[in-house]
This record gives structure tokens, C-alpha cells and sequence, in this order.
């Protein structure tokens, strides 16, 4: 090699640490960044809002016993245009539904409200490029499901199942006649007005995302209520038994617990009939990506009247 292509290379070699150096640098610095903006974000805001004809939502934020950010949603199962939507099962060897997000259900099938349901597997989450499933991927179901009076999974030890009939009925036991739409938790997390017997055991016990779905003691109102977690100073979470006494403070009679965690997803369809994220899930310590779940509850709504929409911001 000639001195003149060896000093070529000898500066395109320094080049080349220099950019390595700088583009770790900037990597560095990003990655910084946003660990710094995901531990010292601030709260948002409480607010009241009607979001649809029959449809409330507020958002609760607290500061004791920790930091958490709350979402509750009531659904009038008597008002007009109020109707429901599961999931639709593809029962197969290898799974009953396949698997997507929940802002892909919502945007799918055009409902107004949605969030994630059953729990499911197979599951892994070990990093972003180390996870499943993926969307479209086949997975199964933990207990009953059923969409438009296709059921699919089954019922299971410790697995309590919400039914939803044609005529937007509530029930948590199996009904005698046709079998509409159904999702599935483990357990109730509130019975008949006062907190459930709750098992001791740490995921019960530590603050957590959660996904909760009740009735209203006259029958009439659905409730949910989505917890964020993980996040620090952000939202933190709640105990099971903590998200128990929320629920029945606004007016939860029964109700069970969903998948949580990650999975904790509530959308709705905003401006231009976009599906926008409500809550913030978490996924990788990543605020708002999304997990691919199994199944999901849909909910169908009518807009407002013109000049009847409102915000309570507290």
C-alpha cells in the first residue's frame, strides 16, 4: 500500500471513530433525555367530560399515597345508540382470536370507546425486539369469551366472566337463554356494594396498572376503570384493594379485574373519527406503546347534539 492510501485510510479511520463517537453521543443523550422526561413528567390535569350521548369520563389524578393518574368511564346502558362489540373469536389449534392492539379493535371495527379485555397467552415481554405476540399473531384466551353469540375459550378456576345480553343487560352469571357477548377476569375485585375477599399474593399487593369493569347497583351503568402505573411520579399504580375502594367511591356495585399491567388500554374515537389513546399504558418503560392483546370491549355510541358536548376541568 502507498503512503498516500495509507494516509487515506488512516483519515477515514479517524473519521469514522469520530462519527461513531458522535452518533453514540447523540444516542446517549436521547435514551438520557427521555428517562429524565419519564421519571419527571408532570400529572395532567383533573377533568369531567361528556364524551358521547350516554357516555361520561373523568380523569382522577392523586398524589397520595402515591402519584397516580386514574380514568373512569360510565356508560348509560339505557341511553340511545349504546350497544357493544367483542372481540370476534377465530377459534383455531393455535389460538381463539388473533391478536391485536387496542386502538387497532377500535379502528377495525368502528366502536367509540374501546378497551383491552380477557387475559391470554402465550406472552412474552422481555424487550422490543423480544415479545409476543404480535399483531395478527394467534393467542388463547383465559376463560369465556364470546362476540355476537360466537363463544369461544371456556370457564376456569378463579375466572369470573362479565355477560353483556342483546338488550345491554349486565350480568356476572351465566344466563339461562342466548349467550350475547362475554369477557372474562380473574376474579371480583368488588361484590354487591363492599370490596371482595382479594387473595394475598404480590400482584395484588403492589401498586399496579389496572383494568376494572363493574355494574352500578341499579343495574343501569356500566363502570370502568383503567389505573395507570409504572411510571414513576407520574402514575405509579394502585393495590388491588385500593383500586377496589376507588371503584366503589364512584359507584361500583360488582365488578371484576381484567388483564392489567401493560395491557391496560382505554381508546376512544376523537376529531375526524380518529382513535386516540386515552390513558397513558406503558410497555418497555415506553409511555403509550401500546401491548398486543387478545380480546376487547367495544363500545358503540352516538355524538352529542350540537352545543351539548362539555368539559369540567377541576
Amino acid at each position: 500500500m502507498s503512503v498516500s492510501n495509507r494516509r487515506q485510510v488512516h483519515v477515514w479511520l479517524r473519521r469514522s471513530f469520530v462519527g461513531v463517537l458522535v452518533l453514540a453521543g447523540v444516542m446517549g443523550g436521547t435514551v438520557g433525555g427521555y428517562r429524565f422526561w419519564f421519571t419527571h413528567r408532570s400529572q395532567p390535569t383533573p377533568v369531567r367530560e361528556e364524551w358521547f350521548e350516554g357516555v361520561r369520563y373523568e380523569r382522577l389524578v392523586f398524589q397520595e399515597p402515591r402519584p397516580v393518574v386514574a380514568h373512569v368511564v360510565r356508560i348509560d346502558l339505557q341511553a340511545p345508540g349504546i350497544d357493544f362489540l367483542v372481540t370476534p373469536g377465530q377459534p383455531s389449534e393455535a389460538g381463539d382470536v388473533f391478536a391485536n392492539t387496542t386502538s387497532g379493535f377500535a379502528e377495525r371495527q368502528g366502536v367509540q370507546l374501546a378497551i383491552n379485555a380477557n387475559y391470554f397467552y402465550p406472552f412474552r415481554n422481555n424487550h422490543p425486539l423480544d415479545y409476543e405476540p404480535h399483531r395478527g399473531d394467534p393467542v388463547h384466551v383465559v376463560g369465556l369469551a364470546a362476540s355476537r353469540g360466537s363463544a369461544f375459550g371456556s370457564p376456569g378456576r378463579d375466572v369470573v366472566t362479565l355477560y353483556l345480553s342483546r338488550d345491554r343487560r349486565v350480568s356476572f352469571e351465566q344466563p339461562s337463554g342466548e349467550l350475547w357477548h362475554a369477557v372474562s377476569g380473574m376474579g371480583y375485585v368488588v361484590r354487591e356494594g363492599k370490596p371482595a375477599a382479594l387473595a394475598e399474593d404480590g400482584f395484588r399487593q403492589v401498586p399496579y396498572p389496572r383494568m376494572l369493569a363493574a355494574v352500578d347497583e341499579t343495574g343501569r351503568y356500566l363502570l370502568l376503570l383503567i389505573v395507570d402505573g409504572k411510571q414513576p411520579r407520574y402514575s405509579e399504580g394502585l393495590t388491588l384493594a385500593e383500586a377496589a375502594d376507588l371503584f366503589l367511591k364512584h359507584g361500583a356495585y360488582t365488578g371484576i379485574q381484567l388483564d392489567g399491567g401493560g395491557s391496560a388500554t382505554l381508546v376512544r374515537q376523537g376529531g375526524q373519527g380518529r382513535i386516540r389513546q386515552v390513558n397513558t399504558p406503558t410497555n418497555f418503560r415506553i409511555a403509550g406503546w401500546e401491548r398486543v392483546v387478545a380480546t376487547h370491549l367495544g363500545i358503540f355510541a352516538r355524538p352529542l347534539p350540537p352545543g351539548a358536548s362539555w368539559t369540567d376541568r377541576r
